[in-house]
């Protein structure tokens, strides 16, 4: 079979959810299968940095077309034209029998071509006011709802998007598989003696801290965090700081509000090479998230060793199992005792760290590639 697959949701280079998602299982397929011939396929007018792609190999060819991006995403969206595969194979002259979009887009394919959509969430249509007035519109040119009919198969990274897959679209559920995702094999606990140090001094961080990591935006529940932990600390007068790891992207999300307390400390954007330090030298990873497809940070901190305190809501409790203390996001009082329990008894926090090994160590990526193989090989 010929596998295009589009990387237009991969062209930005950032390290957030959906780069890792694709740079992941882009990894794990190509370690796998050798037989298929995959042509990964982008559009942009402009020349863009493509350090961060995958290499080219006997059956991975990357394939650039220079369509401006305005006038091609409004024509896909509203005309259905051009055909994408018909697009490809006018390029390298070989028909393409599947394409995979691995974050839904416009992405219109003719009758010979089937389709594969993943989806890792539905929060545009759930959680709109997360989102700036340029995303929303956006979303409304994307007509994932479209997307999701017209695929000959979904891909959804969790029972609980597939449930609203069902419910909100009404998509057949016989015609989505769950494949989940894991945390990336780098992140693991690391024998540095001076590690700490390293990383306070690169971030100047404390020596003690809760940890909250995620894109900064309304619905990972940021603001509710700083001020349960602001209540605990006044409660307790603990030495433990709180750490608020992340990136704000203003041209896709809305503002969250931050309280600036010298308790509290932002350090930006972490380096995935120190991702692991700092997750493992966490007293706690906090993340009651309103609104999650999957929540992989929650894999990544118990692969790390760190105890976790997540939310019992959307897919959460799905990822977490019985190996983090789970919390109500909108009750914050729940998460203040959590944080109480995890600082004061040592043997919780143990117990934790030994679940969340064993709980991460569930999921992987090879196990996640193998399953879209062969969904890719059902419809060939």
């Amino acid at each position: 079979m010929r596998i295009a697959i589009d990387l237009r949701p991969y062209m930005s280079g950032k390290i957030t959810g959906i780069e890792v998602y694709i740079k992941s299982m882009l990894e794990a397929l190509f370690e796998l299968d050798q037989k298929n011939e995959y042509v990964l396929w982008y559009n942009t007018y402009k020349s863009i940095n493509t350090d961060h792609f995958p290499k080219e190999q006997s059956n991975v060819q990357i394939l650039r077309t220079k369509i401006p991006n305005k006038w091609f995403n409004l024509s896909l969206s509203y005309f259905r034209r051009p055909k994408i595969d018909q697009l490809i194979q006018k390029k390298t002259g070989k028909p393409i029998d599947i394409l995979w979009v691995p974050d839904p887009r416009p992405a219109p394919v003719s009758d010979q071509c089937k389709k594969v959509t993943t989806f890792h969430d539905l929060s545009f249509e759930d959680f709109k006011y997360s989102f700036n007035a340029k995303t929303r519109l956006w979303h409304k040119i994307l007509k994932p709802r479209q997307e999701a009919e017209e695929a000959d198969k979904i891909i959804a990274v969790s029972q609980f998007t597939k449930g609203q897959l069902v419910s909100e679209y009404d998509i057949d559920d016989a015609k989505i598989e769950v494949i989940l995702e894991a945390a990336s094999p780098h992140l693991k606990p690391l024998e540095l003696p001076r590690g700490l140090e390293l990383i306070q001094r690169k971030y100047q961080l404390p020596k003690e801290y809760f940890l909250c990591l995620s894109t900064v935006e309304p619905r990972k529940n940021i603001t509710g965090v700083i001020e349960t932990y602001l209540k605990w600390q006044q409660e307790t007068s603990a030495e433990v700081h709180l750490v608020v790891a992340g990136k704000q992207y203003p041209s896709i999300f809305s503002e969250a509000q931050l309280k600036d307390h010298p308790m509290v400390h932002f350090p930006g954007f972490i380096d995935e090479e120190d991702k692991s330090l700092l997750y493992q030298h966490a007293q706690g990873f906090l993340y009651p998230s309103f609104y999650e497809g999957f929540g992989l940070p929650v894999l990544e901190a118990m692969q790390c060793g760190t105890p976790v305190i997540t939310s019992d809501a959307t897919a959460m409790p799905e990822v977490a199992g019985d190996a983090a203390l789970l919390v109500n996001p909108n009750e914050p009082h729940e998460l203040k005792e959590a944080m109480h329990n995890l600082h004061r008894d040592e043997r919780l926090r143990q117990e934790l760290i030994e679940k969340g090994f064993k709980q991460a160590a569930r999921f992987s990526w090879s196990k996640a590639a193998k399953q879209l193989l062969k969904q890719f090989e059902s419809l060939g």
